[in-house]
């Protein structure tokens, strides 16, 4: 009887020590991936934020406002368009900055904005490769997660002064919470997914749709008979993920009046108009000028556009791996189980917000559609392999056993990779907006030819902005009056100074000498 006893205490032992051991061996893998993933993230960042020509120009209107916080926080989230959450984390990043190297130029300035969306790329990044290994495992998780940093488009805006990377990191770190919570019937973690879900509104507002994704699963488990947890928790889970995020975003919401002030959507309180900051933005025009138009052209041109640009960020050469990545994974699961739900809410969500953006703003950039591909990324190495595994077969008949055709099957997956990375390359280590130098180098003339007093008139806001200079943005050649001076963009070849020079004094000219670039000339206004 002793003798069995401590049979079987030696099996639970050994057990709970071969546990430990395969644990310690996961972690450590994990380490070393996630040491590779963060050390290309990072040197690409930074390469990229070492050689940026000039920033976006909502980049130009997240600083000013990180700027005004200091003067009048609550004044300016009442009149600013933005959301405060990415100003703030520019503004916060810029205090502590101080205490190393005092600085109140521009470029300070703009190198915390970038700073800050590279951090919280790393961030989720991070968090992203753990959705992958819940989903697939860490190999898989991996190349996912490395073909994402290669990708030129979300690198870009990872080193650019944008939110959309400090917006991911909140989505991703939601989506991760809702995983766990719904896959290990763990209730709690819905109240910390709301809590993520309001700090990502305060960046994006796109990121309430951990809510909504949240309160479907929430609601399966209440109103479906196939359920994993009983009422009591569905319940509470919900409790928690709705306070969770009215905690954080209710504040703002309460302040602007509206659920989604950004769009005018669900509007709540009537408030006086605070004077809008005066900024040229594209985007804001549109809101105005454009109109909803529901009609099968409209709505067939924003699918286009959607298709578009998940092509773009892909770089097509991706696209049909995810596709069949997809297809093979989403055929083996059922659709009630939260690593397929979850995947599919979230592109049955974003797909009509995309099409309504398009329809009724008239616009949808690349920006926009990236949320919808952080989880759908995940399938791209499991499209390429079985891509490699249709590549074996076809050119690798002589492989017979099983380390043979293993081998063989990483050859094809590492070709197709590297195939990937190849088109990639040249578009992913091409400096930010290189063409718009000119921009600079007028702005920098500016800055040491005129007085802090004179007002330049400029096509583009980024010209007066980088010189610290009070600009007048214009548009289609409408000079404003009062500007001491003017910039020009010579567009056309036969556009040169003496075809503008009633503008007045030819002060300063930039020619690009490749010819890759923009031609900027700039006036005095006499």
């Amino acid at each position: 009887m002793d003798f069995a006893a401590d049979a079987v205490a030696y099996y639970k032992r050994g057990k709970r020590v071969l546990k430990a051991a395969v644990e310690q061996s996961d972690r450590s893998r994990d380490v070393v991936n996630m040491s590779i993933l963060l050390t290309v993230a990072l040197f690409v960042g930074i390469y990229l934020i070492a050689t940026t020509g000039i920033i976006a120009k909502d980049g130009v209107t997240f600083i000013n406002y990180a700027r005004q916080l200091d003067v009048a926080p609550v004044k300016t989230m009442v009149s600013e368009f933005q959301h405060p959450g990415y100003p703030w984390l520019i503004f916060t990043a810029h205090k502590v900055a101080g205490f190393l190297y005092e600085s109140a130029s521009i470029l300070s300035w703009i190198y915390c904005g970038q700073i800050v969306a590279l951090v919280f790329r790393l961030f989720a990044i991070t968090v992203l490769y753990f959705i992958g290994k819940h989903l697939f495992g860490a190999g898989i998780s991996f190349w996912a997660i490395l073909i994402l940093i290669l990708l030129p488009k979300p690198a870009g805006y990872g080193s650019d002064v944008l939110s959309d990377w400090p917006h991911l990191c909140f989505l991703s770190a939601g989506l991760l919470l809702l995983l766990k919570g719904a896959a290990n019937k763990r209730w709690w973690m819905f109240g910390f997914a709301g809590l993520a879900a309001g700090a990502g509104y305060l960046i994006r507002p796109e990121c309430a749709q951990l809510v909504v994704l949240g309160c479907l699963w929430l609601g399966m488990q209440l109103f479906l008979p196939k359920h994993t947890m009983n009422t009591n928790e569905a319940l509470l889970a919900l409790s928690l993920l709705l306070v969770g995020f009215g905690v954080i975003a209710g504040p703002y919401m309460n302040l602007k009046g509206a659920v989604f002030p950004k769009k005018n959507v669900g509007q709540f309180a009537q408030r006086p108009r605070q004077p809008q900051v005066k900024i040229n933005n594209t985007q804001a025009a549109q809101q105005v000028a454009h109109k909803l138009q529901f009609t099968p052209s409209t709505v067939a041109k924003a699918f286009g556009k959607l298709v578009g640009n998940i092509g773009e960020t892909l770089m097509w050469f991706f696209v049909p791996a995810l596709i069949l990545g997809m297809h093979k994974w989403f055929k083996t699961r059922k659709w009630h189980e939260p690593e397929k739900f979850f995947v599919i809410a979230i592109i049955v969500l974003n797909i009509p917000v995309m099409i309504w953006l398009y329809c009724k703003y008239g616009y949808m950039s690349a920006r926009h559609t990236l949320p919808l591909l952080i989880l759908p990324i995940l399938y791209v190495p499991v499209g390429l392999q079985e891509s490699a595994i249709w590549l074996r077969q076809r050119f690798s008949k002589k492989a017979e056993s099983s380390a043979a055709i293993k081998r063989s099957e990483r050859f094809w997956f590492l070709v197709l990779f590297f195939i990937g990375f190849s088109i990639c390359a040249p578009k992913l280590f091409r400096p930010i907006r290189m063409e718009k130098q000119g921009y600079r180098a007028a702005a920098k003339w500016l800055k040491a030819n005129t007085n802090n007093k004179d007002v330049v008139a400029v096509p583009d806001k980024r010209i007066s902005f980088y010189a610290q200079r009070r600009g007048l943005v214009y548009e289609n050649e409408n000079f404003p009056a009062g500007a001491e001076y003017i910039v020009k963009i010579l567009k056309k070849q036969n556009d040169g100074p003496t075809s503008v020079n009633t503008l007045g004094k030819l002060e300063y000219e930039f020619f690009d000498k490749n010819k890759r670039g923009i031609d900027v000339v700039i006036y005095r206004n006499l």
